[in-house]
Protein backbone atom coordinates (compact mmCIF):
# COMPACT_ATOMS: atom_id res chain seq x y z
CA UNK A 1 0.00 0.00 0.00
CA UNK A 2 1.11 3.34 -1.03
CA UNK A 3 1.84 5.69 2.22
CA UNK A 4 1.78 9.62 2.13
CA UNK A 5 2.20 12.70 4.08
CA UNK A 6 0.46 15.61 4.90
CA UNK A 7 -0.51 17.06 1.42
CA UNK A 8 -1.00 14.25 -0.32
CA UNK A 9 2.79 13.49 -1.14
CA UNK A 10 3.93 9.83 -1.66
CA UNK A 11 5.92 8.69 1.06
CA UNK A 12 7.28 5.02 0.55
CA UNK A 13 5.39 1.72 0.14
CA UNK A 14 4.25 -0.60 3.39
CA UNK A 15 3.10 -4.37 2.87
CA UNK A 16 0.92 -5.09 6.45
CA UNK A 17 -0.90 -8.15 8.14
CA UNK A 18 -4.23 -8.32 6.54
CA UNK A 19 -5.45 -10.15 9.47
CA UNK A 20 -4.65 -6.67 11.57
CA UNK A 21 -6.93 -4.55 9.48
CA UNK A 22 -10.20 -4.06 11.24
CA UNK A 23 -12.09 -1.48 8.94
CA UNK A 24 -11.48 -0.11 5.61
CA UNK A 25 -13.44 3.51 4.69
CA UNK A 26 -12.89 5.39 1.44
CA UNK A 27 -10.43 8.52 2.10
CA UNK A 28 -12.58 11.86 0.52
CA UNK A 29 -9.81 14.13 1.38
CA UNK A 30 -8.09 16.60 -0.19
CA UNK A 31 -5.11 14.94 0.22
CA UNK A 32 -6.13 11.69 -1.01
CA UNK A 33 -7.38 13.26 -4.06
CA UNK A 34 -4.33 15.22 -4.83
CA UNK A 35 -2.16 12.07 -4.56
CA UNK A 36 -4.04 10.69 -7.64
CA UNK A 37 -2.94 13.53 -9.64
CA UNK A 38 0.35 13.47 -9.18
CA UNK A 39 2.34 11.84 -12.22
CA UNK A 40 3.83 8.38 -10.33
CA UNK A 41 0.36 7.28 -9.58
CA UNK A 42 -0.07 4.45 -8.65
CA UNK A 43 2.85 3.68 -7.35
CA UNK A 44 4.24 -0.05 -8.15
CA UNK A 45 7.36 -2.24 -6.98
CA UNK A 46 8.48 -3.57 -9.98
CA UNK A 47 10.29 -6.41 -8.76
CA UNK A 48 8.44 -9.83 -7.97
CA UNK A 49 7.04 -9.92 -4.47
CA UNK A 50 5.68 -12.59 -2.17
CA UNK A 51 3.04 -11.30 -0.16
CA UNK A 52 2.46 -14.66 1.24
CA UNK A 53 4.85 -14.25 3.92
CA UNK A 54 6.36 -12.34 6.27
CA UNK A 55 10.14 -14.19 4.84
CA UNK A 56 8.26 -13.31 1.08
CA UNK A 57 7.43 -9.34 1.85
CA UNK A 58 11.54 -8.95 3.97
CA UNK A 59 13.72 -10.79 1.18
CA UNK A 60 11.76 -8.84 -1.35
CA UNK A 61 11.73 -5.34 -0.12
CA UNK A 62 15.09 -6.29 1.30
CA UNK A 63 16.80 -6.59 -1.83
CA UNK A 64 19.30 -4.54 -3.26
CA UNK A 65 20.74 -3.00 -0.04
CA UNK A 66 18.06 -0.59 0.73
CA UNK A 67 16.65 0.79 3.92
CA UNK A 68 13.05 -0.87 5.39
CA UNK A 69 11.48 -0.08 7.89
CA UNK A 70 9.64 -3.20 10.60
CA UNK A 71 7.14 -2.88 13.21
CA UNK A 72 6.61 -5.10 16.09
CA UNK A 73 3.13 -6.94 17.33
CA UNK A 74 3.64 -5.25 21.12
CA UNK A 75 5.44 -1.68 19.77
CA UNK A 76 3.79 -0.60 17.11
CA UNK A 77 4.67 2.97 17.83
CA UNK A 78 8.21 2.14 17.18
CA UNK A 79 9.95 1.40 13.15
CA UNK A 80 13.59 -0.62 13.02
CA UNK A 81 15.21 0.93 10.43
CA UNK A 82 17.82 -1.06 8.62
CA UNK A 83 19.46 -3.25 6.06
CA UNK A 84 18.05 -6.77 5.86
CA UNK A 85 20.83 -9.10 6.86
CA UNK A 86 19.48 -12.10 6.42
CA UNK A 87 16.77 -14.09 7.15
CA UNK A 88 18.35 -17.31 9.32
CA UNK A 89 14.85 -19.91 11.25
CA UNK A 90 12.70 -17.98 12.66
CA UNK A 91 14.41 -14.32 12.86
CA UNK A 92 14.70 -11.44 10.53
CA UNK A 93 18.64 -9.90 11.22
CA UNK A 94 18.60 -6.02 10.29
CA UNK A 95 22.06 -3.70 10.25
CA UNK A 96 20.15 -0.93 11.73
CA UNK A 97 20.63 2.84 11.58
CA UNK A 98 19.68 4.87 14.56
CA UNK A 99 17.81 7.73 14.43
CA UNK A 100 21.27 10.25 14.87
CA UNK A 101 22.40 8.03 11.81
CA UNK A 102 24.83 6.18 12.88
CA UNK A 103 25.23 2.60 12.30
CA UNK A 104 24.72 -0.08 15.26
CA UNK A 105 27.97 -2.08 15.45
CA UNK A 106 26.32 -5.82 14.61
CA UNK A 107 22.87 -6.97 13.20
CA UNK A 108 20.11 -7.53 15.58
CA UNK A 109 17.23 -10.20 14.91
CA UNK A 110 13.63 -10.11 15.43
CA UNK A 111 11.21 -12.92 15.35
CA UNK A 112 9.65 -13.29 12.49
CA UNK A 113 5.97 -13.57 13.51
CA UNK A 114 6.42 -10.36 16.10
CA UNK A 115 6.41 -8.37 12.75
CA UNK A 116 3.49 -6.32 11.64
CA UNK A 117 4.69 -3.90 9.05
CA UNK A 118 7.39 -3.77 6.41
CA UNK A 119 7.89 -0.38 4.99
CA UNK A 120 10.13 0.73 2.11
CA UNK A 121 10.89 4.26 0.04
CA UNK A 122 10.39 6.99 2.81
CA UNK A 123 12.06 10.36 2.46
CA UNK A 124 13.32 9.70 6.43
CA UNK A 125 15.02 6.60 5.09
CA UNK A 126 16.49 8.36 2.46
CA UNK A 127 17.66 11.35 4.80
CA UNK A 128 19.14 8.71 6.74
CA UNK A 129 20.64 6.89 4.11
CA UNK A 130 22.70 10.49 2.80
CA UNK A 131 23.75 11.48 6.58
CA UNK A 132 25.25 7.44 7.57
CA UNK A 133 26.85 6.74 4.44
CA UNK A 134 27.47 2.93 3.36
CA UNK A 135 26.56 0.06 5.87
CA UNK A 136 29.84 -0.48 7.83
CA UNK A 137 31.73 -3.74 7.31
CA UNK A 138 31.28 -6.35 9.90
CA UNK A 139 33.11 -9.57 8.16
CA UNK A 140 33.26 -11.33 11.95
CA UNK A 141 29.52 -10.01 13.25
CA UNK A 142 27.52 -11.83 15.65
CA UNK A 143 23.96 -11.60 15.63
CA UNK A 144 22.18 -10.83 18.26
CA UNK A 145 18.29 -11.62 18.94
CA UNK A 146 16.19 -8.64 20.09
CA UNK A 147 13.69 -11.33 22.77
CA UNK A 148 10.53 -9.33 23.89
Amino acid sequence: MARTVDGGYLDGLVAFRVKDVKRISDDQSVASAFVKTLPDWPPAYSAPLDLDSTVGVLDGLGRGGRLIGIQKEKERDALWIGILEGILGRFVYLHEVRHDAAWNSEPLGYRLRSITTVEIGRRYFSALTAIAGETPEHPRATFHVVRR
